[in-house]
């Protein structure tokens, strides 16, 4: 992870918060940090939002400077994970809107592209990398036949890993309601998995 230099060498890495009240305090370029940090994670979740890699790259530019203009408003005793995840949802929600439709997420993209993230055992036996690749095909088919807020709620939980705090947060939902909506979504994975068996 890339260290800010904007006034002296730091010692540590700066959790974001921190990072967001440096910005604010003592000089805006710590915000450079924030946008290191997070223009992978924020570009993956708008393109899956949105389905497009060019107008994903252009709302990924207003999310950071929304963020930055709202920096001020930032509760620093909070996560600010989830703070700029609700950006760029609501940034990938006012865009569907404006373009009059919804696609939906493509799973097979997303799939992919978090393998590429992760990496294979090398000890795996070509039978497991059969299975494990047929396992992947059918949660892929599975997650395809789910409804949208299914998906993203599925989505959000694991393939972003995030808390059921952050995605309160992120979708403005009680934690009570994602729980409960996590459970039915993950319900209605298993069924769709059991019909193509």
């Amino acid at each position: 992870m890339v260290k800010c230099k904007p006034e002296r060498k730091l010692k540590r890495v700066l959790i974001d918060e921190e990072l967001v009240f440096l910005a604010l305090d003592k000089d805006p370029r710590y915000f450079e940090e924030i946008v290191i940090r997070y223009e992978k994670k924020l570009l993956l979740y708008l393109r899956y939002m949105i389905g497009g890699n060019d107008e994903a790259s252009d709302l990924l530019q207003n999310v950071f400077a929304k963020a930055f203009e709202h920096l001020k408003d930032f509760d620093i005793e909070r996560k600010f994970s989830p703070w700029i995840y609700r950006i760029a949802h609501n940034e990938a929600v006012n865009y569907l809107k404006k373009q009059s439709y919804r696609r939906i997420v493509d799973w097979e993209s997303l799939i992919d592209t978090k393998d590429k993230l992760n990496m294979i055992d090398e000890r795996e036996t070509p039978l497991e990398t059969q299975m494990r690749d047929d396992a992947r095909v059918a949660v892929r088919k599975a997650l395809n036949t789910l409804q949208k807020r299914d998906r993203e709620i599925l989505k959000l939980r694991y393939y972003l890993d995030k808390s059921y705090v952050e995605m309160s947060e992120i979708l403005h939902k009680p934690e009570n309601t994602i729980a409960s909506h996590l459970s039915r979504a993950k319900k209605k994975l298993l069924i769709a998995l059991q019909v193509q068996q």
